[in-house]
Formats: structure tokens, sequence, C-alpha cells
């Protein structure tokens, strides 16, 4: 998956240059738009997890009112930060690698 975009990329890099990590095929991301996925993916969960430390440090648990509101609070959390970026890089990364597979392995690479 992700480790896999990566370790190609760190691999291949400087045999790959600049136009065939931005190069992308009709079924498959470039290189550069799967990375981005990456860096997307990691910007959504340290969103996530940065808001939902500060809920939990702006809660005291001597008080009655912020326990009774935390749940609503976390679902709210929750409904911001829909997994579709991640479901969406997941697949862009899961192509990618097929495709890069599908590369290294064919008859005459």
């Amino acid at each position: 998956g992700a480790a896999g975009v990566l370790r190609l990329y760190e691999e291949r890099a400087a045999e790959l240059g600049l136009a065939a990590a931005l190069r992308r095929g009709p079924r498959c991301p470039s290189l550069a738009e799967a990375l981005e996925g990456l860096q997307d993916v990691e910007r959504y969960y340290r969103h996530l997890y940065l808001e939902s430390k500060l809920l939990l440090l702006r809660v005291s648990c001597d008080s009655l009112a912020d326990m009774e509101a935390l749940p609503q609070s976390w679902e709210r959390i929750l409904e911001r930060y829909k997994e579709d970026v991640v479901q969406d890089t997941l697949l862009k990364i899961s192509l990618f690698v097929d495709n890069q597979r599908e590369l290294c392995c064919s008859p005459g690479s």
C-alpha cells in the first residue's frame, strides 16, 4: 500500500526522473498524485488527532455538563472528518501499485 509507494519512489527516484513521476496512465495516477494523496491522508489524521486531543483537554471529569456533552462533541468531530479522503487515496495507491507491478512483471520490461 502506502509504504510500497514510498519504497518504490525511494528506490527508483533517480532513474524515474521528473517526467516519469508526473506521468499518469488511463487507469493509474502518477507517482506525484499517489504521494500527494499520502500527504492528504497524513494531514487528515493529524487534524483529526489534534481536534480530538483538544476536545479531551478541554473536558473536565469533574463537570457533569462536560461529560454529558462529550458524546455529541465527539460525533461532531467524526462528522467533520469523514473518511472519503482516505478511501480515495487508498484507491489511488492500490491502482498505482498494481500498475507498477504489471509494468515490472510484464514480459519485455
